[in-house]
């Protein structure tokens, strides 16, 4: 797994949060998005709603209830490796405790550590769950691929190019694709597309609390190339009323929902943004061939992994939006400059242009030999592509 673990820890001891917390800075290669439950109660709400991908679960000789909180949870989060954690002090002797172990494994806990947590521990077991999962057919069917489309300016062809993917995805497997418009102050995905949204992200932030996979398909609005849209608000005020854990919450249960969300996102790195590349498999920025957006991608690679977006889950498409003419920089020339591969360069095309204007992408009104579309199904093909297991030396 390249993206951030999302994790959940279910104690009502502060001092096992407190643990968590020392342990978390020593995790090593690996990046964790924590959440916390006090109770069952809570747990189940968390699980339903953020959709982690690790549950630590507290539990004892004396907890009668634990293997129904151990399915309950299953049953809230398919996807989530469930990890129980071990104190001795909750045990007579070695053997109730082995007891315990053998009775949780049967109800579905995948690993446990042990109190007090230790950075060590914690790296090898979220490690051996994350391959475990990632090896389960039926998790990976359970869960869809979430690409993310960044930009560090307006103007480089992102919602275009986001538009179209999520189009090519969706003649490839009508109904199983979401566009989410995440530019929420400027949201252009619905004009691109020719629609006019009855519903927007508000109508799910007015659902939030009984948000699931049913709900949020019936809050999209759906095209005729076979995508759903999750429209951003219609005003600028509006938008400011969708907040970055509603934003996280939407994309949980979307990969639950859709076999792949593509996420059109605002060019600026702020909480919002944030909780996209949390979620996001791939992030892939949009660069366009001139010098000011060249040096503004550079320093936005570094923003990235400053953030936690590790070159792994990195890639670059170069969008020639202009035609050709003199002294314009080569796919060499910016590769050399952001010391990373081009995956993809998109060819100017003016039925791109027209596309803009009329509603209807590019994906859906050119042959198949548009040198444009041509390049947009090989991003697709890339987009598609197995990923590779993460190994320790990536870290």
């Amino acid at each position: 797994m390249t993206r951030p673990l999302t994790l959940l820890l279910v104690a009502d001891d502060p001092d096992l949060t407190t643990e968590w917390q020392a342990a978390e800075k020593g995790l090593t290669g690996l990046r964790v998005v924590p959440h916390f439950a006090e109770n069952h109660r809570q747990a189940v709400r968390v699980a339903l709603a953020q959709q982690p991908d690790v549950v630590l679960l507290t539990g004892g000789a004396s907890d009668a209830s634990y293997e129904a909180s151990v399915h309950e949870l299953r049953d809230a989060a398919p996807s989530a490796a469930i990890v129980g954690v071990l104190d001795r002090r909750n045990f007579d002797s070695s053997d109730a405790e082995t007891a315990f172990v053998v009775a949780a494994t049967r109800a579905g806990v995948r690993d446990f550590v042990r109190r007090p947590l230790s950075s060590n521990e914690l790296s090898a077991s979220l490690r051996r769950v994350s391959e475990d999962n990632r090896g389960n057919p039926d998790a990976d069917a359970r869960r869809g691929r979430v690409t993310a489309f960044v930009s560090n300016k307006g103007g480089v062809g992102k919602t275009t190019l986001s538009v179209n993917v999520a189009c090519e995805l969706a003649r490839r497997a009508p109904g199983r694709v979401l566009l989410v418009d995440a530019s929420l102050q400027l949201g252009l995905c619905a004009t691109m597309l020719d629609l006019e949204p009855e519903v927007t992200m508000l109508d799910v932030v007015a659902q939030m609390e009984r948000l699931d996979a049913t709900l949020l398909r019936e809050l999209t609005v759906p095209h005729a190339c076979g995508l759903d849209l999750l429209a951003a608000p219609g005003s600028a005020v509006d938008a400011a009323r969708v907040t970055e854990e509603h934003l996280s919450r939407m994309l949980a249960v979307a990969r639950n929902a859709y076999d792949h969300v593509v996420v059109d996102t605002f060019p600026i790195l702020d909480g919002i943004a944030i909780a996209t590349l949390d979620r996001a498999d791939e992030v892939w920025q949009v660069v366009a061939p001139t010098v000011p957006t060249v040096l503004g991608a550079e320093r936005l690679n570094d923003l990235l992994e400053s953030v936690g977006v590790e070159r792994a889950r990195q890639r670059i498409v170069l969008n020639t939006s202009v035609p050709s003419h003199s002294g314009q920089l080569t796919p060499q020339d910016v590769a050399t400059r952001l010391a990373r591969d081009i995956e993809i360069v998109l060819p100017f095309h003016r039925a791109v242009v027209s596309a803009c204007n009329s509603g209807r992408p590019v994906i859906l009104t050119t042959g198949r030999l548009n040198p444009f579309r041509r390049r947009v199904a090989e991003l697709v093909d890339l987009i598609e592509a197995p990923q590779p297991a993460v190994t320790e030396a990536q870290g």
